[in-house]
């Protein structure tokens, strides 16, 4: 029986090239859609940075490609992570690593949300050699600080300073995807959430001019009772 929770990649999409840059950010679409798909935790769960977490480790294994493996394996425990958070590596002789993904809440004391972690955590994925990079935080749709935007800090801001990361790399891989998936703290408890999206396809191998451009975006649907993740 065919598996329709597998995203699937494309081998004309695992290398790097400048060509079928418009397929790639279609294809990053696909992702998003994909990847949001039941992702949520529970609304009877406690909202914790830890419980997101567990949920979006086990929708990476879940979803990962058929002829690839997940690494961590087990949604329940970072043990085994290699290079990021998340990766996807081919299971054939060469072992390409097709996606890798981290996650950071940035969470602080006092309910504020700092933006410093999170661009740590995704300067990592700059030089790793991966096809889809994913980067998934909470920004406060709530909340955003004009004395300090770096707490509690804004989409826009997130936005602005993902630019800045990217066109200061020198180094990018002509084809590489840039997927990023801000799941915002709304202030709602129990609340159904919502989802934001940017991606950025390279153009060329080296530095490049970056115009991040809005992807998908909706609600995230919770099932109101608990279930085992």
């Amino acid at each position: 029986m065919e598996d329709n929770r597998k995203f699937d990649i494309p081998e004309d999409f695992r290398g790097f090239s400048s060509a079928g840059l418009e397929e790639r950010r279609r294809l990053a679409e696909g992702f998003i859609r994909s990847f949001v798909e039941n992702l949520a935790p529970s609304k009877a769960d406690d909202d914790s940075d830890e419980t997101w977490t567990r949920v979006v480790r086990a929708r990476f294994i879940e979803i990962c490609p058929k002829n690839c493996y997940a690494l961590p394996s087990n949604a329940g425990s970072r043990e085994g992570e290699y290079l990021a958070d998340y990766t996807w590596s081919e299971e054939n002789e060469g072992g390409r690593v097709l996606l890798a993904g981290e996650s950071e809440w940035g969470s602080g004391r006092f309910g504020k949300t700092y933006w410093a972690p999170v661009e740590i955590d995704f300067e990592k994925l700059l030089p790793i050699k991966a096809r889809l990079k994913v980067l998934i935080f909470s920004s406060d749709s709530g909340h955003s600080s004009q004395q300090d935007p770096g707490t509690n800090f804004s989409f826009e801001y997130a936005c602005s300073r993902i630019r800045d990361s990217l066109e200061s790399y020198w180094d990018h891989l002509a084809g590489e995807t840039y997927i990023f998936i801000d799941l915002p703290k709304t202030r709602v408890p129990g609340g159904d959430g919502k989802y934001w999206s940017l991606i950025w396809v390279a153009k060329e191998f080296g530095r490049n001019e970056v115009e991040l451009l809005l992807g998908p975006e909706g609600k995230l649907a919770r099932p109101a009772e608990h279930s085992a993740v």
